[in-house]
């Protein structure tokens, strides 16, 4: 197939690196130099610009971070939608509002381009191994036409229902694990500053009813090793609260613990850790206790 692709981060290149390995003949636009060299290495190729990828390619793939980013990508004056042709598959990686996925799919629509919200889960890790899950909102026509792409990234499709079913659910996940995050980092620093020893309290919780896999990531891999490189960046998830948050308000439906949650992300940002791991929102909890969860 011929592919394009646009959004190649820690997500998007190894996902476009598995694409062309599957013999794909793939296009891709990219501000980021290595990135974009990493892609004309594995045999792709590499053009000036979205509108030029557009024009080569029956299936376009973007996988950015904000709903502002998969406007500019699809329905922007140098986007899919003038540049494109009728029929070709759109697929969003990202996770955005649902507002602007339906808005997405509307305009392209009109223009003969089925577009699919496909946003991922499993970090990463999974977009190496290509296990990711994918969460699909569009038609049932568009998604059987890319499943064969679907198959090369992920092991699991779950397709929920029309536009903006697919992030609607990813926003669900990513609440849940977001807000988790901040309180077991708020756990790890009680127990800390209490006198707890910090791996003896984690092998506690991951023995109790306080296990989660959101535990089991970030206590070994982050806290305890002082690890604060970036699988998903406080900046990212940040917007995945406020996307959350924006929704539920325009379905009048409360939210009261996500909102808590960001306020500690805001916090985050803040003090200059918007680009690290998400697990930095431990940082500022420290400082004001005047611990650390980890060795010295």
């Amino acid at each position: 197939m011929k592919v394009g692709f646009v959004g190649l981060g820690l997500m998007g290149l190894p996902m476009a690196e598995r694409l062309i390995a599957a013999g794909n003949a793939l296009f891709v636009s990219s501000g980021n130099q290595a990135a974009a060299e990493a892609v004309r290495a594995a045999g792709g190729t590499v053009l000036d610009n979205v509108a030029a990828v557009a024009r080569e390619v029956d299936v376009f793939c973007s996988c950015r971070v904000t709903p502002a980013h998969s406007q500019a990508v699809f329905l922007g004056d140098d986007g899919v939608v003038s540049h494109g042709k009728a029929g070709t598959i759109c697929i969003d990686f990202a996770t955005i509002d649902p507002a602007t996925s339906r808005q997405i799919a509307a305009e392209l629509g009109q223009a003969g381009m089925p577009y699919i919200d496909a946003p991922v889960s499993g970090g990463p890790d999974g977009a190496v191994a290509g296990t990711l899950s994918i969460i699909a909102g569009g038609p049932q026509h568009a998604i059987d036409a890319a499943r064969p792409l679907f198959d090369v990234v992920g092991k699991r499709v779950f397709h929920l229902g029309d536009s903006g079913a697919g992030v609607m659910a990813k926003l669900c996940n990513n609440m849940i694990s977001i807000t988790t995050h901040a309180l077991v980092a708020e756990a790890m620093v009680l127990g800390t500053k209490a006198g707890l020893d910090p791996r003896a309290l984690y092998e506690v919780l991951y023995s109790s009813s306080g296990y989660s896999r959101t535990l089991e990531r970030v206590v070994p891999n982050h806290f305890l090793t002082r690890n604060f490189e970036a699988a998903a960046t406080v900046e990212t998830v940040k917007k995945d609260l406020e996307c959350a948050i924006d929704t539920a308000r325009a379905l009048g439906v409360r939210l009261v613990v996500p909102n808590s949650a960001l306020q500690c992300y805001v916090e985050t940002v803040g003090l200059g850790h918007a680009e690290k791991d998400i697990a930095s929102v431990i940082l500022p909890m420290e400082a004001i206790a005047g611990v650390k969860v980890g060795p010295a």
